[in-house]
């Protein structure tokens, strides 16, 4: 009994041990749905975009706040919370002599509204412009609709360079409506993404390629007066979105900002102007979750500070694959949000008096972000426009950056993998810039040395770049309590029927006992009777002790030769 009550306290230990693993896996799982879809009502979703849709200066880009609240918003740039650890922090004073600013660099190019660059594995640059059109007060309607009778962009838009700022290709005319970002991944797709449209689109690395020789060959034979070859329209892989449809759901945007793309084929949209959420898709375009939703002017006046899931124009992307970091450019809260990668919990804050309170545009390379403010003309006294190198483990501005003078309009920049090049495009001043910079990688060691990679796993997340491996984890635990639990299982039910045997065999050697007992005594009662009725017989007793000596009692059968000689 002792044995089946240790083995059964044993058998309640495990189901409590698969109890508590099974809640934990299950939590870690649905915590990718963590956060409900964000569904604005008719009012909220147009009157409030009307505030923020972009005007002239808008897509200078700049939001105009209503004069009441400016001394409500000046007043919450001014604390120290601004400060990612709430430190006193010392500003470098002059640019970081190891920035340097290429002057020669695109100087030739002749560019509309530039609105995004990118680079391509080889190094070649990519920069996306919206050529004669210009994002006017008139461009979206209070539906934030754009009229597609005014026609896609007659000119090439996106503009194709080597590292030394030469033209290779142009292309894109009569493609797009109004550009507005681009990403080249690591395979060299191209993802953009059109606000007049409210769409993005992917373009295969291969068919672009194609695309940029046709042109090529057509351009060469214009000027040997050969026949134009007629070149093909490049067609995207993968659409999302609704044509001219704004919309807040699985299938529609509202005014697309940028696309970051993981080195695992998932990829995240920034929905972006009107909608403030970030949406997350697999590989193959299917929805994985979203989060976020809009801070509006009214939450602004009871709350010093919006919360990490709201955002104010939701403007740029970033990805740290290796961390399991994404990052996000709240543009006008001024704030730069760091969530993991894995299922958008929010993870850290960087902001900064010194920044100001627009920030356009984040990239990521080696532990640094890389970030270009923007102007606010609705405050006194704003902060220069220029490029900033932050710590992502302290927030602390590492490097500031720019050219001659401080820029007026930047919109969005690209840092190489390495960081060795950092390119940022001008919005109206339709420039770009180019920044080279000299890499320590001994401080680079060091620094990853300083920090080990383990802290930055967050606790609610086994494995920080990939949510399969989180369903596996869970289905080996799952796996070995099984069979910890079978065999527990048959130890229990072994010791049971060992016991049971005990049991039987106990209670038959007690009735063979009993029996012994009973024949015992009815041999020894039939001996003595048949004892009593053959006197006249001369056969000794074989009991008489007086007879045999001390001879041992045996049978005349096993022993004749001790039987006693019956007289004649």
């Amino acid at each position: 009994m002792t044995a089946l009550r240790y083995n059964t306290v044993c058998s309640v230990l495990i189901l409590f041990h698969i109890l508590v693993h099974t809640k934990a896996a299950l939590r870690d799982i649905l915590n990718v749905q963590h956060l409900a879809d964000a569904k604005f009502g008719p009012n909220e979703y147009s009157d409030d975009d009307r505030e923020y849709s972009d005007v002239d200066d808008r897509d200078k880009e700049s939001l105009a706040q209503p004069i009441d609240q400016q001394n409500t918003k000046d007043h919450l740039y001014s604390k120290t919370e601004s400060y990612l650890d709430n430190e006193e922090q010392v500003i470098p004073d002059t640019l970081d002599e190891n920035i340097i600013w290429d002057a020669q660099w695109g100087t030739q190019l002749k560019l509309g509204q530039a609105t995004a660059i990118s680079v391509d594995p080889d190094g070649n640059v990519a920069i996306f412009h919206r050529g004669a059109r210009v994002w006017g007060p008139n461009s979206f309607n209070n539906e934030n609709k754009f009229d597609p009778n005014n026609g896609p962009i007659v000119q090439n838009t996106i503009m194709f360079l080597d590292k030394n700022g030469k033209v290779i290709s142009e292309w894109g005319k009569n493609m797009f409506y109004l550009p507005h970002g681009l990403t080249i991944d690591q395979s060299g797709n191209y993802w953009i993404t059109d606000v007049a449209m409210h769409q993005v689109f992917k373009f295969d690395a291969q068919d672009v390629k194609r695309h940029m020789e046709e042109l090529k060959s057509a351009q060469a034979n214009s000027k040997t007066n050969l026949p134009n070859n007629r070149t093909s329209m490049l067609k995207p892989s993968m659409t999302l979105g609704e044509a001219f449809v704004p919309g807040n759901s699985a299938s529609t945007f509202c005014k697309p900002t940028d696309v970051a793309v993981h080195t695992n084929g998932d990829f995240f949209v920034s929905d972006g102007y009107c909608n403030s959420r970030i949406v997350k898709y697999n590989k193959n375009g299917e929805l994985i979750l979203q989060w976020g939703r809009l801070w509006n002017n009214r939450e602004f006046i009871y709350s010093q500070s919006p919360p990490p899931y709201a955002f104010l124009v939701a403007h740029s992307l970033a990805l740290a694959s290796e961390l399991n970091y994404l990052y996000l450019a709240d543009r006008e809260n001024g704030r730069i949000l760091c969530f993991f990668a894995n299922n958008g919990t929010f993870h850290k804050k960087y902001r900064h008096p010194a920044i100001g309170t627009k920030i356009y545009s984040v990239a990521y390379a080696r532990e640094k972000l890389y970030l270009v403010n923007g102007p606010d003309p609705f405050i006194r006294n704003p902060v220069p426009v220029r490029g900033f190198v932050l710590d992502i483990y302290s927030g602390k501005i590492l490097s500031i950056f720019k050219p001659k003078k401080n820029m007026n309009n930047p919109h969005n920049l690209r840092v190489t993998e390495d960081g060795s090049e950092i390119y940022v495009v001008e919005l109206n001043n339709k420039k770009v810039y180019r920044f080279l910079q000299e890499i320590n990688s001994s401080n680079d060691s060091q620094s990853t040395k300083r920090r080990p990679h383990q802290i930055l796993i967050h606790p609610d997340t086994k494995d920080a770049d990939n949510e399969t491996n989180d369903i596996l984890e869970f289905m080996l635990d799952a796996v070995i309590v099984i069979v910890f639990s079978i065999i527990m299982f048959i130890m229990i039910l072994t010791t049971v029927k060992m016991h049971r045997r005990r049991v039987y065999f106990a209670r038959k050697r007690k009735n063979e006992w009993s029996d012994r007992q009973e024949t015992f005594q009815l041999s020894s009662l039939l001996e003595s009777s048949h004892s009593g009725s053959s006197k006249s017989e001369k056969r000794p007793n074989s009991r008489d002790f007086s007879k045999l000596n001390t001879e041992p009692e045996t049978s005349e059968d096993e022993h004749p030769e001790n039987s006693l000689v019956r007289p004649m």
